[in-house]
């Protein structure tokens, strides 16, 4: 009575499972790309507070 459904269950399954591992992969690449943008723009912060800092040091202390 079942047999005949086994390979529609069969294909069902894997494509889910080939579905599940999509969603998967998606999230944690965005997630990833988040946090470089994360470490870049903190990179770049620090440069420019380095940078601005190495241009007139004494300037912060004058006001």
């Amino acid at each position: 009575m079942f047999a005949q459904y086994f390979g529609l269950i069969e294909a069902v399954f894997v494509f889910g499972l080939a579905l599940a591992f999509y969603v998967w992969q998606m999230r944690s690449l965005k997630r990833d790309v988040r946090a470089r943008e994360a470490r870049e723009a903190a990179a770049r912060r620090t440069t420019e507070a380095a940078r601005d800092e190495a241009k007139d040091p004494d300037e912060s202390h004058r006001a």
